[in-house]
């Protein structure tokens, strides 16, 4: 008798720590799947937003600097989405970081074809940026970067 409860005793231990196991477990596993949902969301508004920098010009002298960006994403851009992009440039031993404004050392824009007309930058839409140096460009090699909000970028290489 005295052996039956100890198997018994061991038996009920043995279901409470495999269950424990088992809880533990799944708790982990469905940890990591919200993990990769908010990963693949992630890639989601990366492929949403995206642009590409098609052309960019500007001559020694001068503290503007036009750049010519089109929407390579699938979704369009309001305004304050779009004002909430960042213009970074690289060169002559400077670099200017340079938020959306109207004063020097910020960068303004303008929808070149805004096609049906809603004033949002849609797929397929490029806008002209405007971005305006405190100082005048040296003759040299800069790099542009345009950044949207959401970290989507587009690089361009520019001689002056």
């Amino acid at each position: 008798m005295g052996s039956l409860m100890t198997e018994f005793t061991l038996a009920i231990a043995a279901t409470v720590i495999a269950a424990t196991l088992a809880g533990v477990y799944f708790t982990s596993l469905n940890q990591v799947a919200d993990l990769q949902k908010l990963q693949v969301l992630g890639l989601k508004e990366q492929l949403y937003y995206r642009c590409d920098i098609i052309y960019a010009h500007s001559s020694s002298g001068s503290t503007i600097i036009k750049i010519w960006v089109k929407n390579t994403g699938f979704k369009g851009l309001s305004r304050d989405l779009i004002k909430k992009s960042e213009v970074i440039i690289l060169g002559g031993d400077r670099v200017h970081y340079l938020l959306y404004g109207g004063s020097s050392n910020s960068w303004s824009y303008k929808l070149l074809n805004d096609s049906d007309q809603d004033c949002k930058w849609d797929p397929s839409e490029t806008i002209e940026v405007e971005a305006r140096l405190s100082e005048p460009l040296a003759s040299g090699d800069y790099y542009l970067k345009f950044v949207l909000f959401n970290g989507a970028e587009s690089e361009y290489g520019l001689s002056v």
